[in-house]
Parts: structure tokens; sequence; C-alpha cells
């Protein structure tokens, strides 16, 4: 009998495809479990895992409301959050947010990389005034984000930052708030990024003035390296009597203030600006005790006899000057409180232009050389 080869028929072939069929559901199935559990499971692990940062740090302490997270995009938000450091004079917590939302891109990451970013809403950040000649010491990047990764973008809005001159009488305070504000560009490690960091950010400042500042910032660079360019418009000086100081016997009457300033940190080294302009506020008495008065009338004559501040010049710019150089010189630090200093000396040059002659005519008694911002703690 002559040997037949068996052929597979049609019936054989839709066989085998239903066994695909089968199989792939049952992978998809299985996926689908997998995510399930992990969509479950994953925000009591967050939050316990956000509990453990907050509650086992030596420097700082903090609680909040409730941790979400989602897989699809895959993010994690927190809300009310709060962190008080250890050792703060203020009872204020020195960072909040309503509400913090931390984005991964799942591409970059199949791919070993992690790339995301973040947006804030009702975020207020307290600033206390360092112990002059301390060594206070804030967290490097590499301790914040404790993986390589890239924040391509954070964003924040209806914030607030306050400055609090915690070391001086009465414990005055400056308020930023009604900020919106970004920071683009910004690498855990050297070498993740090209080009720098980038800040742009706008608000208000005490209940009158309004803020603009533009920042480029290298976050690795050593010795440090910024520009920045910022300006403070219609702000009525009296609001910053706690700092003059009633104890002082003296305050500011209403006006309008304003300043621009420009600055630039090359290898270490600060070179730029400030221009300061102010109408109508003048130096009073607190009250009206003989004491209170000698010391306003006092006050007039030291800022009449005053010579311009150095590096004035007749179109009444100020040059200003630093040396950021240092081992020990953290960024963060000393661009906070280059931009405190410029602002106090435009504050400070713009009372004293209230009781003479306008630059053009006072400039020449001033030194050639800029005004050091002394920057460093």
């Amino acid at each position: 009998m002559p040997f037949r080869a068996h052929s597979r028929g049609p019936r054989s072939g839709r066989r085998w495809r239903s066994i695909v069929r089968l199989a792939a559901v049952g992978l998809l199935a299985l996926v689908a479990v997998v995510l399930l559990v992990a969509a479950v499971a994953l925000p009591a692990y967050a939050r316990g895992k956000t509990r453990q940062v907050l509650q086992g740090s030596n420097n700082v302490s903090g609680d909040f409301l409730d941790v979400e997270t989602q897989l699809f995009p895959l993010s994690y938000t927190v809300t009310h959050l709060k962190v008080r450091r250890k050792g703060a004079l203020l009872d204020d917590p020195f960072f909040y947010a309503d509400r913090l939302a931390i984005r991964v891109r799942w591409a970059p990451l199949l791919a070993g990389s992690v790339v995301g970013d973040v947006e804030g809403e009702g975020v207020k950040v307290v600033i206390e005034q360092p112990k002059p000649g301390g060594n206070a010491h804030l967290p490097s990047i590499e301790e914040l984000i404790p993986v390589k990764a890239v924040v391509e973008r954070i964003a924040v809005r209806r914030s607030e930052v306050l400055y609090a001159w915690v070391r001086e009488p009465n414990r005055p305070t400056l308020w930023f708030h009604d900020i919106e504000a970004t920071l683009q560009n910004v690498p855990s490690r050297l070498g993740l990024t090209s080009g720098p960091a980038v800040l742009a950010a706008r608000g208000t400042v005490q209940r009158s003035g309004t803020m603009r500042v533009e920042a480029s910032i290298e976050p690795f660079a050593t010795p440090v390296e910024y520009a920045l360019e910022a300006t403070v418009d219609h702000f009525d000086l009296s609001e910053m009597n706690a700092y003059v100081g009633a104890e002082k016997g003296v305050k500011l009457s209403p006006g309008t203030f304003s300043t621009r300033m420009k600055l630039a940190v090359d290898k270490g080294r600060l070179a730029g600006w400030v221009d300061p302009e102010l109408s109508g506020t003048r130096v009073e008495s607190a009250n009206e005790d003989l004491g209170s008065k000698l010391k306003a009338l006092l006050g007039k004559v030291t800022l009449t006899l005053s010579p311009p501040a150095d590096g004035t010049k007749p179109s009444g710019k100020i040059a200003v000057s630093d040396d950021l150089r240092g081992r020990d010189v953290q960024l963060v630090m000393v661009l906070e409180k280059s931009v405190e200093n410029a602002f106090l000396l435009s504050m400070q040059e713009a009372l004293k232009r209230a009781y003479t002659k306008p630059p053009s005519e006072t400039a020449s008694q001033a030194k050639q050389e800029p005004t050091k911002l002394q920057s460093k703690q």
C-alpha cells in the first residue's frame, strides 16, 4: 500500500490559532492581575515609605494627610505635607504643600533612566536668617534625589516664601506670596543634562509690591556659578517697619520703592549692580516722646551726611561684587544671601537719596570700587 503524507488541513490551522489566542488572553489576564495587585498594593507601600522617611531623619520630621499613586501615568502625589526642621527657631514648618505631585515617564524608565516632573500647589517655604559665622549646611542634590534622575520641570502655583530675620528683635519677616514659578532642567548628578537649570518666578511682596526673578544656575559648578536678574516694583517701605525696628524709635512713612538687580557669578566671582528708586517715604519718630523724635532727627542727619555707597554711578546704579570661592560655599545659601543683601543695600541707599542730592550730583563722592555684598556666612 503506497505511503500517503499527512498535510495540515483547515481544522488543524484553526486549532493552532485558537491555542495562540488562548495563550495571548491568558498572558494579558496575568498582566492585568499583576497590575491590579500593584495598583492596590502601591499606595499603601508609598504611604509607609513616606512616613518612614519623615520619621527616620535626624534633621527633619513631618507628617501628611494622604498619598496617592498611579501606574499610568506613573505618579506619586502627597497632600498636606508638612516638614519641620529640628532646631528651628520658628514653629512653622519650613516646608508645606497642599499638594505635591511627582510624575515619572515610562519610556526613559524602561531604558534605565529616571526622567520626570514635579507640580506643587499651595507650597510654602520658611527661610530663617542664618546664624552669623555659622556652619549651616543644606542637603545636596545627591542627598535629596538619591538616584540618577533628571527633573525636567518643577512648577509651583499659589505658593509662598517667608523670610524671617530670626536673630533680630521682634523677628521681622518679608513675605512673598501668590508665587507662580518654574525651575527646569535639574539633574541629580553631574553630566546628566547639558546647559544650566533655568528659574522663572513672579509674585507679590508683602501687601503692595510685585516681584519678578529670572535666573540660570549651574548646580554642580565649583566654584559656584549663576546669573540672576530681579525686579521689585511698587513696594511700600513702611511695610518694613518691623525690620527697621520700633525699638529704635523710628519708622518709615508710606511711599513707593522699586529696585532692579543683576548679579552674575563666574568661577565664584560675583559682579553686578542694583538700581533703587524711592518716592514719598521719610524717616519719622515711632511715637511722640522726645527720645523718639531725637532718634528720628539723628537718623535724618546721618542719612544726609553719609556718602553714597561704593560703586555708585551718576545713573543711580550701584556696582556690587563678592568673592564666593571656597570649599564650604553652598550654592543655595550664597544665592539667597546675595539677593537679600542686594535688596537691603537698595533699600538703604534709596532712603539715603531721599535726604541728599541725586546720584548725578553725588556719585563723585563715592569710592570707585563696587560695594561688597558679603554673601558668605
